[in-house]
C-alpha cells in the first residue's frame, strides 16, 4: 500500500502550492520591474503600485 506522502493526491497538492508559491514570486518580481521602469531619474527610490501582506 503507497504512504500517503507517494500517493498521486499528494503529489498534486504539493505542486499545486509550489506553482502558488511561483506565482507570487513572480508576480511580486512583475510589480518590482515596473516599478524600477517607471523610476526616473535612478536616484529616485522605487515606488511599488501595491503592497501586498504575504503574512497571511
Amino acid at each position: 500500500m503507497p504512504k500517503d506522502k507517494d500517493s498521486p493526491k499528494a503529489s498534486l497538492e504539493k505542486e499545486q502550492a509550489e506553482q502558488r508559491e511561483k506565482s507570487a514570486e513572480a508576480e511580486q518580481d512583475d510589480y518590482l520591474e515596473e516599478a524600477l521602469e517607471e523610476t526616473f531619474p535612478a536616484s529616485d527610490p522605487i515606488a511599488p503600485g501595491e503592497v501586498k501582506d504575504h503574512s497571511k
